[in-house]
């Protein structure tokens, strides 16, 4: 099979940081899904993996996330590395690192970020190769022999191209400029029609193969302003309550595709610190049903954060609890564990 998209060096990049040993790389949709059975899971994340969205994609996880920065003016950052020889001799040497303020970097912190872990070398180049050998054109001499539906594009998992993936990006610096600086990103995406979107002339969702959650600092009002939104907005699930009322659900409704919140907040502090010690009680599974089934009302998906990563077999029994309630998107870090579970 013909490799999705161009095996790259990563030498200079990638390859020289922790936790990411591999030196190069080739991968198509294929080699990565091809045997794998599509999961309700979130790679949370997902860029802290030795090979971010390619080992989410083959676990089979429906939905990946990155955190993004952008900086309005170009930065130095200089660091002293000390480093151990097998001798025991110390060595210190100053290094340089320069962030441009052309590009948008993933990373958790800021201290952290290494200009070579940018938004379109780990995700958006390798989506967009992905979608583009999943959506090839058919040229035939006579008649069209193709039995099946070309009308609608192709997404990145080989056993279920009709199934889209979601991507979150976490901005977390200023939303309108960081927004402004990732629109030009996307624009081959919405050339080529892979973007899912918001019509809000005809008040209609468009799907498509990749559907795009901004959370973090959102830049709610801007996007509300598009007559079609090519992104979403991550909903607050803490507001789907009989409580809320309905014009505000419904607003959410032309602006997400899924809601999402922390466990603490949905069942309070007292209750969450108990629960990180025990399985979710009855009370704490009523409280939590409640709140997917009022955004499934509003034809809304719903994911949780924040809740037990240890021990196992806690987090394990959590998140079966969860997806009987009803939750959409489970949270993980542990890729092969939550897979194994379901």
């Amino acid at each position: 099979m013909i490799s999705v998209f161009r095996p790259f060096s990563l030498s200079n990049g990638i390859g020289d940081q922790p936790g990411h040993g591999l030196s190069s790389f080739s991968h198509t949709i294929e080699n990565l899904t091809r045997d794998t059975e599509i999961k309700p899971l979130h790679s949370h994340n997902d860029y802290w993996r030795k090979q971010p969205l390619f080992d989410a994609l083959s676990y089979g996880c429906q939905s990946i996330e990155g955190d993004i920065w952008y900086f309005p003016e170009t930065y130095e950052v200089e660091r002293t590395v000390t480093e151990t020889t097998r001798s025991g001799r110390e060595n210190t040497r100053l290094t340089t690192s320069t962030f441009e303020n052309n590009e948008i970097y993933v990373g958790h912190n800021q201290v952290y970020l290494d200009p070579s872990l940018t938004l379109s070398k780990l995700y958006l180049d390798p989506l967009y190769r992905f979608l583009q050998y999943s959506n090839p054109q058919f040229i035939y001499e006579n008649k069209n022999p193709v039995t099946e539906d070309f009308d609608s594009k192709h997404g990145v998992f080989y056993n279920s191209p009709e199934t889209p993936l979601y991507f979150w990006l976490d901005f977390k610096t200023d939303p309108l400029k960081t927004y402004q600086a990732l629109k030009p990103l996307l624009q081959p995406f919405i050339d080529q029609g892979f973007l899912a979107h918001f019509d809000s002339v005809k008040n209609k969702f468009i799907p498509g193969p990749l559907i795009i959650t901004i959370t973090g600092n959102s830049p709610v009002e801007e996007i509300e302003k598009e007559s079609i939104r090519y992104v979403f907005i991550d909903a607050p699930l803490k507001l789907f309550t009989s409580e809320t009322p309905s014009e505000d659900l419904e607003r959410y409704s032309k602006l997400s595709i899924i809601a999402s919140g922390s466990m603490q907040e949905l069942l309070g502090e007292e209750s969450y610190a108990s629960a990180k010690t025990r399985d979710l009680n009855v009370n704490d599974e009523k409280d939590l049903e409640k709140y997917f089934q009022t955004a499934h009302k509003y034809n809304l998906k719903t994911r949780i954060w924040g809740g037990v990563t240890w021990p196992n077999y806690l987090r394990n029994s959590h998140l079966k609890t969860l997806w009987k309630l009803g939750c959409d998107l489970l949270n993980v870090d542990n890729l092969k564990d939550a897979s194994e579970v379901f």
